[in-house]
């Protein structure tokens, strides 16, 4: 298995690298590193072999919304339009979501 580097993963580093944000969001930006890579290797591992394609295809949207969701958060902060307490709730639903990605998708 290959390693990629994925968007996920380099929007969550800015946002753990940045000077501006809380401790807290730096470790939510850990735990979604985390949840994405576990996701990834699921998919490689067991999802592209136990699921339908249309099925996981509905799946993998799902985790692209909560990217999306993660990428305007970023863009909203970056430009100035939300705080930076704004930005780790909005982070936290993300990281709480691909947490919960895993579970829903290996039912």
């Amino acid at each position: 298995m290959t390693a990629r580097n994925s968007e996920a993963l380099d929007m969550l580093l800015k946002v753990a690298a940045d000077p501006r944000v809380s401790w807290r969001t730096v470790e939510l930006a850990g735990r979604g590193i985390s949840a994405d890579a576990a996701g990834v290797v699921w998919v490689l591992a067991e999802g592209k072999h136990s699921m339908g394609g249309e099925e996981l295809f509905v799946l993998l949207m799902g985790k692209g919304d909560l990217m999306d969701s993660l990428t305007e958060a970023w863009r909203s902060f970056e430009s100035g339009d939300i705080s930076s307490k704004a930005l780790e709730v909005r982070l936290e639903r993300v990281v709480l979501g691909l947490e919960d990605w895993i579970p829903r998708a290996s039912r």
